[in-house]
């Protein structure tokens, strides 16, 4: 690591982590190397995604799953065939709102929806591109080393 700022990186796990583990293993073992805390903030639900990330080797810090808070606090319709409902307006802000209560740093999310929401830097994940860009048009390319990756994320904070 090129300064003494250590980062937050959020990590959706659905359409992003699942669809590239093999990477995402190499590029979280790299951020905790250099110090960083990896945050895995995603829809749910926890135990699955946590045994996943095991199954994967994927290093982590922490996850976030916005079904298992909003279970938590009772705020769920349960569907008669088991599924749980969360109203779109709480959905939708979760992340968010979770990222800037844990001062998260950058969260890299395969969906735009949530952009509107946030105020920590937030890129979005183009599937077909492999690259997460961010509203000021920094790239972070998923086909480099995770390394590189790195590097440019924390130039951001310099």
């Amino acid at each position: 690591m090129t300064n003494n700022h250590k980062l937050k990186i959020g990590l959706d796990y659905h359409g992003l982590i699942d669809i590239n583990a093999i990477y995402f293993s190499n590029f979280c073992s790299e951020a905790k190397l250099r110090g960083h805390l990896v945050y895995i903030i995603t829809g749910g639900p926890k135990v699955l995604v946590e045994n996943l990330l095991s199954q994967n080797n994927i290093g982590h810090d922490f996850v976030y799953a916005i079904s298992d808070y909003y279970q938590a606090l009772g705020i769920v319709e349960q569907t008669p065939n088991g599924n749980i409902c969360i109203p779109t307006s709480l959905w939708n802000k979760a992340k968010a709102k979770f990222c800037r209560e844990n001062d998260i740093s950058i969260h890299i999310d395969d969906d735009k929806q949530y952009l509107q929401w946030f105020s920590t830097l937030y890129a979005h994940y183009d599937k077909a591109e492999n690259i997460a860009v961010m509203p000021t048009g920094i790239k972070f390319n998923f086909n480099d080393d995770p390394k590189t990756v790195l590097a440019k994320m924390e130039q951001l904070f310099n």
